[in-house]
């Protein structure tokens, strides 16, 4: 999708504001997690709340019945997301930071294609490249420490190769020398100055959730009622995400820092495979937003 000025400025106070905040009070990790979590909640999850009115339009889900074997499909996708990241959690994150790439270039699909996949890759591989060792211990906390070692390679790598994708896409293309290269600068910028879980609170609120959750709103049929419906599924996504962390968390600040980031990543996790599935789908529709 093409970017929109206004979120392109948006992305920028925001890291701006949060860098700032940072520099002021410097947060140690599990102060961190207590900030992404409500930042993930509040500002985050209502995008991914829109895929019941993206899933209305898509088919004639008219009837409780529909409606529930579309959540009993959706919540199994989840389900078996989270089955597999309990079972082989190193190929779970390879896998979940190879397909978040993939989603989130969707932020720039409508830009020259190589800022399209210059942006997926620096989205999860910025950090890793400018922060190894800091990205390494919390994989360490999602897998067994060697696939956590592979992963923060992998996206190093997928980083750097994102950094020159950008740098060659600005000096060869006119075209590719506005605010898609922007934001991509502001991306690298943001990761830089804060550390992974901030940058990541920055870039998922500020950029990807609100230019998925305005180009759907604009795009389905009954955009009041999928508000409401938002609001109220992230409600209770948030609620299920407390009480799991709630009745889950016990031991020291770090032992419950640790909990809170995998119910933060390992729940997102599970969310993005259907919502992929969905956004993919409804973009192919005459509906979908350009």
């Amino acid at each position: 999708m093409i970017a929109a000025h206004w979120q392109t400025a948006l992305f920028a106070l925001a890291g701006l504001g949060i860098t700032a905040l940072y520099a002021l009070f410097l947060p140690p990790l599990p102060m961190q997690v207590v900030l992404l979590a409500p930042l993930v909640a509040i500002l985050g999850l209502p995008h991914g709340a829109l895929d019941l009115p993206i899933a209305e339009a898509l088919w004639p889900l008219d009837s409780p019945g529909r409606k529930l074997m579309f959540a009993a499909l959706y919540l199994g996708l989840s389900g078996a997301v989270v089955g597999v990241w309990l079972l082989l959690p190193a190929v779970a994150l390879l896998a979940f930071l190879a397909y978040s790439a993939l989603h989130f270039s969707d932020d720039w699909a409508g830009e020259v294609p190589s800022l399209r996949w210059s942006g997926g890759l620096a989205t999860v591989g910025a950090p890793a490249l400018l922060h190894h060792g800091e990205v390494e211990t919390i994989f360490a906390v999602l897998a067994p420490r060697e696939g956590a070692a592979l992963a923060s390679d992998a996206v190093a790598l997928a980083g750097a190769l994102a950094l020159l994708m950008l740098a060659a896409s600005v000096l060869a293309s006119p075209r590719a020398r506005g605010a898609a290269a922007l934001e991509q600068a502001t991306l690298w910028a943001v990761a830089a100055a804060l550390p992974p879980l901030m940058y990541f609170a920055v870039y998922f609120c500020a950029l990807h959730s609100i230019r998925h959750f305005t180009a759907t709103m604009a795009a389905v049929p009954d955009g009041r009622r999928a508000l409401l419906v938002a609001v109220v599924l992230s409600a209770m996504v948030t609620l299920v995400g407390l009480l799991a962390l709630r009745y889950g968390a016990t031991g020291t600040m770090t032992t419950m820092s640790e909990q809170g980031i995998r119910v933060i990543f390992i729940g997102l996790a599970a969310l993005t495979v259907p919502h992929m599935i969905l956004v993919d789908r409804f973009r192919r529709t005459d509906s979908a937003p350009a």
